[in-house]
């Protein structure tokens, strides 16, 4: 039990400091895309944070991993989500990108949280022998894993717009 506990505690630790950091590249970046995408990833990391005290919480009366279902943890479409805040976004900057020369540090650094939540997540899933803990270690991979390919793709608009748009509606050059 000890052992559980002392992931939970790091993963919390994990979860807050990605938190902190997509706060403040939130207020760094002047590009609504971006602050959108860090100001979502600050709430994502939160949800997070809270399903691990549910655990937590459940675990001491327990001493074992619940279901997800038990402790609140529902699965969501992260992927759409992440979906919907790129278009809101994308509608407010078509017009004009807005400059914004740390984008790129920030981002680089963000999809680095996100690549050791992803490792941690799948080597946790690997080595556990509960079926409750792999299916919720699995989820928050794919959930990590959402987070990353959002940071790609505004990335990748934020640094060649152009050529997005262009791999964005290919069906229009392929057919």
């Amino acid at each position: 039990m000890n052992e559980v506990l002392d992931v939970i505690s790091q993963v919390v630790q994990l979860e807050d400091e990605a938190r902190r950091y997509y706060l403040q590249a939130a207020a760094k970046a002047q590009n609504p895309l971006a602050k959108n995408t860090f100001q979502w990833l600050a709430q994502e990391e939160l949800q997070h944070r809270q399903y691990f005290m549910a655990y937590y919480q459940a675990m001491e009366r327990q001493q074992e991993w619940p279901p997800m279902s038990e402790v609140g943890v529902t699965r969501r479409d992260t992927r759409g989500q992440a979906a919907a805040i790129f278009e809101q976004a994308l509608a407010q900057v078509r017009d004009e990108v807005p400059a914004d020369i740390e984008l790129t540090a920030l981002y680089n650094k963000a999809m680095e949280f996100e690549r050791q939540s992803i490792e941690l997540y799948r080597a946790r899933a690997q080595q556990t022998n509960s079926a409750n803990a792999r299916q919720f270690y699995e989820f928050l991979a794919d959930q990590e894993q959402a987070h990353l390919d959002l940071l790609a793709a505004t990335l990748e608009y934020l640094d060649r717009p152009n050529l997005w748009h262009l791999a964005d509606e290919r069906w229009i050059v392929e057919g």
